[in-house]
């Protein structure tokens, strides 16, 4: 039996070889094939997961407690995911002195007389020398018989044609119900209160003066007596 020669040797191995060659070419494309669109989907998901946190509820948690954690350490900071809006706070309101001081009874009498009929009145002192005009937008304080004190918020504020000052206003918590009215002339000041207890006026001298409340209609007529005037009749 002849042996192959060697150049026939040499042939089959470098046919061997390039079968071998081909092969792992057509594995290595064969894989490449069919791997290569689960990468492009894995690759499409991964950029719409970092994208839209909607899309994966676990990173939108992640995201909203982060968010949280840095405000809780910075407060300070803002975020693109949420930013920290200012808080409004009202200003408080000017409040000037009080309109008058209730005095002792026992130790002032002011000079001028009390109208007839009044039965719930107390002395008051004004300050003439250095009054707190109070202007609008303040508030200030009123002292009734008994001690009551309210509240005045300001609404208006003028100087008259004849120098007198006046404002207005209303007793706060019952919106613009119960109007208050205070005027100072030149040596004189005058007021009016109005309560859901009735009405109140102030009437001041020289910086001394009485705070009193109105009667009632019933209060200024007597019991029993007729409300009109009788005109007799004449016989000629």
């Amino acid at each position: 039996m002849a042996l192959p020669s060697s150049g026939n040797i040499k042939r089959l191995y470098l046919a061997v070889s390039a079968i071998l060659v081909l092969a792992l070419v057509y594995q290595i494309i064969r894989e490449d094939a069919l791997l290569q669109p689960n990468q492009q989907l894995q690759q499409v998901l991964d950029e719409q997961l970092v994208t839209d946190p909607a899309a994966n509820p676990v990173l939108a948690n992640a995201n909203s407690e982060l968010v949280r954690a840095q405000q809780a350490l910075n407060p300070a900071a803002t975020t693109s995911a949420q930013e920290i809006q200012p808080v409004e706070v009202d200003k408080p309101v000017a409040v000037v002195p009080d309109a008058w001081r209730v005095m002792d009874a026992a130790a002032v009498s002011p000079a001028m007389p009390l109208p007839e009929s009044v039965s719930v009145y107390e002395p008051v002192s004004v300050d003439m020398e250095n009054p707190a005009y109070p202007e609008a937008g303040q508030q200030t304080s009123v002292t009734l018989p008994g001690g009551e004190r309210l509240q005045i918020n300001i609404e208006t504020s003028a100087t008259n044609p004849n120098g007198d000052y006046s404002w207005r206003g209303h007793v706060d918590g019952h919106g613009d119900e119960y109007p208050v009215v205070m005027t100072y002339g030149g040596n004189s000041v005058f007021a009016t209160v109005t309560t859901p207890d009735g009405s109140y006026t102030l009437e001041s001298v020289n910086g001394s003066g009485w705070i009193y409340k109105n009667p009632s209609e019933f209060e200024l007529s007597d019991p029993g007596a007729n409300d009109y005037l009788e005109i007799p009749h004449v016989h000629e």
